[in-house]
């Protein structure tokens, strides 16, 4: 009796089980269901992002100020025939405290007409988004060294402080939305500048600067 022919060989390639799942076809599944799950993941992160966003303080400021806005009649006053000698940028967009300008002004040298004194202004808005939170972390972390005692009915928040020194600098910081803003001062008690006025009323001084500056910031732009 004849042996029965086995038929065909299987193609080159081709299971030889055609009911069992190929090997590469289950890693193919596994990799599809891992991407899709990385996508639902993020775009459920990205919905909870969304809808949380609007809790989120936005600040007024989109840029500081430049230093025209510090030479109000205050400055005038207590800096006579003042000079400015400082007029220079803070900071960047990629710097998170935000970017703006630091400014000093001074009676001229020589004269001999005033008492010599001398006042700085920083103004820096932090980035819109967040900004109030983090120009109000910009004040506490400035004034936080030195014994701060807070300023009522300035700003939305206000600190003054005292530098000491060979000359006793007073400082005033206010939080206005997301704009910080400082103010110093200091003068000497004679023409020769030998020693300084008191640090509590060159602070005091740096507060009258300080409103003077917050009156003039312009208008937030309608939203």
């Amino acid at each position: 009796m004849s042996t029965p022919h086995p038929g065909p060989p299987p193609a080159f390639g081709q299971p030889e089980d055609p009911g069992t799942t190929p090997p590469q076809s289950r890693g193919l599944a596994v990799t599809l269901l891992v991407v899709l799950v990385v996508a639902v993941l993020a775009l459920a992160a990205w919905l909870v992002w969304f809808l949380l966003r609007d809790d989120v303080e936005l600040g007024e400021f989109e840029a500081a100020p430049e230093c025209g806005t510090g030479e109000t009649e205050a400055l005038e006053e207590l800096v006579p025939g003042y000079e400015r000698e400082i007029e220079e940028t803070v900071g960047s967009a990629q710097d998170p405290f935000g970017a703006g300008w630091q400014c000093r002004w001074a009676t001229p040298e020589g004269a001999g007409a005033s008492v010599p004194s001398a006042a700085t202004l920083v103004l820096v808005a932090a980035p819109v988004e967040a900004g109030p939170e983090t120009a109000a972390e910009t004040l506490r972390s400035t004034a936080g060294e030195s014994d701060a005692q807070p300023v009522e009915g300035l700003g939305d928040e206000a600190l003054t402080w005292v530098e000491e020194g060979a000359f006793e600098v007073g400082c005033v910081g206010v939080r206005v939305s997301n704009l910080y803003v400082e103010s110093c001062y200091t003068a000497a008690t004679d023409y020769d500048a030998i020693g300084s006025m008191d640090g509590v009323a060159a602070a005091e001084e740096a507060e009258i600067l300080a409103r003077a500056v917050v009156d003039e910031l312009p208008a937030p732009a309608d939203d």
